[in-house]
This record gives C-alpha cells, structure tokens and sequence, in this order.
C-alpha cells in the first residue's frame, strides 16, 4: 500500500544483499619471493544495503561488505588478500531523470592492511536514447 502523500515513488525502503564465491587455478610465479607455487584458490563474500527514498530525488543509504580470500601461498606484499571489512553510508540526490550526484564515506578493514577511510563524489550522467520511463 502507497502512503496517502507518496511522490513519485517516494518514500520507500529496499534492501540488497548478494553472495559471490570463486574457486580459480592460480599459475606459478617464480618471480615472486618467496616462489608461489601453482594452486587452487577459494574467494567468498557478500554485501547487503538498505536504501531509504526520503523524498523526491534523495535517497540515503547504508552499505556493509564482507569478502575473504584464500590463505594459499599467496604474495604477502598483496594487501587485497585475506579478510576485509567495509562500511559505507552514501547520500544520493537524483538531479533529473539522466544524472545523480552521491557523496559516499567507506570504511575499510583489511586483515593485511588495517583500518582506511575515504570519502567519494560521483557524478553519473546519461547521454543519448535510452528506453521511456517514469521518474
């Protein structure tokens, strides 16, 4: 059921979530030090997020991310390996039907690498035909 003042499909509520998981043949490197031996390797993770259409055109969410990859001999200089964390509440403003602005804070725990923070502004515009919808 639609809220009596609902505006464009505004407000509402969604919720993501999405799994991945992976198992590759990782070649020989005997360039590396110490040599990395030929392998299998196992990647897995997931992500979920809630989004909240407050009103026409805006849009908050919240976004936590898990993924963990293989303890194989794996390169320790490769910080993208192993257990990592993320957290990210974004902002989004929807300026037309054709362009969004969103700002987008991330934190990051990296079993390899420790703690990060960033902070994003993406700009998206689309140009040229695309297929007849509501906004």
């Amino acid at each position: 059921m639609e809220p009596a003042d609902a505006d464009a499909g505004f407000p509402f509520v969604s919720w993501q979530t999405e799994a991945l998981y992976r198992n590759y043949e990782a070649g020989a490197d005997p360039t590396a030090v110490p040599v990395l031996p030929a392998e299998t390797l196992s990647d897995w993770g997931f992500y979920s997020q809630v989004l909240w259409g407050f009103k026409p055109r805006w849009v908050a969410g919240l976004r936590g991310e898990y993924v963990n990859g293989d303890r194989g001999a794996f390169d320790r200089r490769d910080v993208f390996r192993g257990e990592r964390v993320r957290i990210s509440p974004d902002l989004t403003f929807f300026p037309s039907e054709f362009s969004k602005l969103r700002l987008q804070y991330n934190y990051d725990h990296g079993q390899l690498f420790g703690d990060e923070h960033s902070v994003w502004l993406q700009l998206e515009f689309l140009l040229g035909a695309h297929g007849a919808h509501k906004f």
